[in-house]
């Protein structure tokens, strides 16, 4: 190209399109969420997101899956309604875990559970915030948001490895050693760690550029879908224990 010749139309389009890739956006959520979710409403796309989210899901939930089992039997052991035979055989159903098994059945209600805090996001955005966006948007911005808790969930791995158990904390769980999912605040904790936090307020960001809505209107949508989807989770892990005949406990 000479000194003085501009570039064609067609060159800097190609630029700009590399530039505002879904991978190069991925990146940007953890670096510079707001560009990134900005370049990301030109041009949407939720299937990679998904699959990466996916992936990281399975590969953290495979590589620990029997430490998690283990905790359960753990909570269970003292159980006064199930029977010795039934505790004992989750005992070895825990030693004997299939890894690929364990990452299948795992990635399952993640995306269930991405997917309604979308449609919970997507009404708050449009009917209560006065926003507007696609479904497929609001879905998307979610799994971009997810990856940081994903991400952090890997990052347990070789710390769930080293100590032999699936209650490691990026949180204020960690100061509360002893106790599990029994236990109702190591719960809320454990689920609210570091990396959940950094998680809400990224996908904050998103929801008000993708909504075109204000940053703190975002920020409500994603703390009030995150905050009450961790309540359920907690809400039916105290249900199905109690049910098991294990005490609840606040603290």
């Amino acid at each position: 190209m000479e000194p003085n010749q501009q570039p064609e139309p067609e060159s800097i389009e190609m630029t700009a399109g590399a530039e505002r890739s879904i991978w190069s956006i991925m990146i940007g959520v953890f670096t510079a969420p707001s560009q990134a979710f900005s370049d990301f409403k030109s041009r949407p796309s939720f299937l990679i997101p998904l699959i990466v989210l996916i992936v990281l899901a399975g590969l953290a939930a495979g590589l620990t899956a029997q430490y998690g089992a283990m905790v359960q039997y753990e909570m269970l052991k003292d159980s006064t309604v199930l029977p010795p035979q039934a505790l004992e055989q989750m005992r070895q159903d825990a030693l004997e875990t299939n890894p690929l098994y364990s990452a299948l059945i795992a990635t399952i209600p993640i995306v269930i559970v991405f997917m309604l805090t979308a449609l919970l996001a997507l009404f708050l955005g449009k009917v209560v915030y006065g926003g507007k966006a696609e479904f497929k948007s609001v879905w998307a911005v979610t799994l971009l948001g997810g990856l940081i808790s994903m991400v952090g969930g890997l990052l347990r791995v070789p710390l769930i490895l080293a100590k032999e158990s699936a209650l490691v904390s990026f949180g204020l769980a960690a100061f509360l050693p002893g106790r599990d999912f029994s236990s109702i605040l190591f719960s809320f904790l454990f689920y609210l760690d570091a990396f959940a936090v950094w998680s809400i307020i990224v996908t904050g960001i998103g929801y008000g550029i993708i909504f075109g809505i204000t940053r703190g209107k975002g920020m409500a949508i994603s703390v009030i879908t995150s905050v009450l989807f961790i309540v359920i989770m907690i809400a039916l892990t105290c249900v199905g224990l109690g049910f098991a005949g294990v005490d609840i406990t606040f603290v």
